[in-house]
């Protein structure tokens, strides 16, 4: 099948901030993604797009994304905290105080959105607590230890888990700007820093089973 012909998913990954100079462990993942996704036999362009960390770079992406109608937008963003994937449930819009990559702040730490003005609080209509369960159960030998473990807890490790804190910069921003332009179609993921516990590779194979799953639940509520 063409390319032309073939519906559109775009994931998109963040470059180099502070505390991450070397390198983002989104993008990482993000990049190791295959190119096409077949789910009852429709095939899906799979586009992988680096976002540079500043508020207008975010505008820029959203805006073109959205543009060419895609039928799944999924954000990848690092998290220093993070100890397996969180899948992002909503998005604040009060909190963006930090400065960018540029030195540039958001006025008052929000904006004002095209579609839903300033609300407050946007959350994603895909199934988050359903995706976590079904990918935590197809990636249970994606993440077993490589080496024996340390200690019991890593005995425990769970591919992702449900998250209501996407943060206050623009792992934030970009989620409610694309929530903003349709909820049953957009989400956030953070990945934890590369080897800890996860190596890309790892990781991109949990983001792409979630990818999977979004479009599964995408491609039902449109039959």
């Amino acid at each position: 099948m063409a390319s032309s012909d073939r519906k559109l998913i775009v994931v998109s990954g963040f470059g180099p901030f502070l505390g991450h100079e070397a390198v983002n462990a989104s993008w990482e993942a993000v990049k190791l993604l295959p190119e096409v996704l077949t789910h009852n036999d429709i095939e899906y362009d799979l586009e992988k797009r680096l976002v540079a960390v500043e508020y207008g770079a975010v505008d820029e992406a959203v805006t073109e994304i959205w543009k060419r109608q895609p039928d799944l937008v999924i954000h990848v963003g690092v998290s220093g905290v993070a100890k397996c994937v969180y899948i992002e449930k909503l998005a604040y819009n009060h909190k963006f105080r930090r400065a960018d990559n540029c030195d540039k702040r958001l006025p008052n730490g929000s904006c004002e959105l095209p579609n839903n003005g300033h609300a407050n609080v946007l959350k994603t209509e895909l199934d988050v607590d359903k995706i976590v369960a079904i990918v935590n159960e197809k990636c249970a030998d994606c993440v077993a230890p490589t080496e024996p473990p340390l200690n019991d807890n890593i005995k425990h490790l769970s591919a992702t888990k449900a998250s209501k804190n996407v943060g206050d910069f623009l792992c934030g921003y970009i989620y409610l700007k694309s929530l903003d332009m349709d909820k049953k179609r957009s989400l956030f993921v953070h990945v934890p820093p590369i080897d800890k516990p996860f190596s890309s590779e790892k990781t991109a194979d949990i983001v792409f089973r979630i990818v999977e799953q979004c479009i599964q639940q995408v491609a039902a509520c449109d039959s």
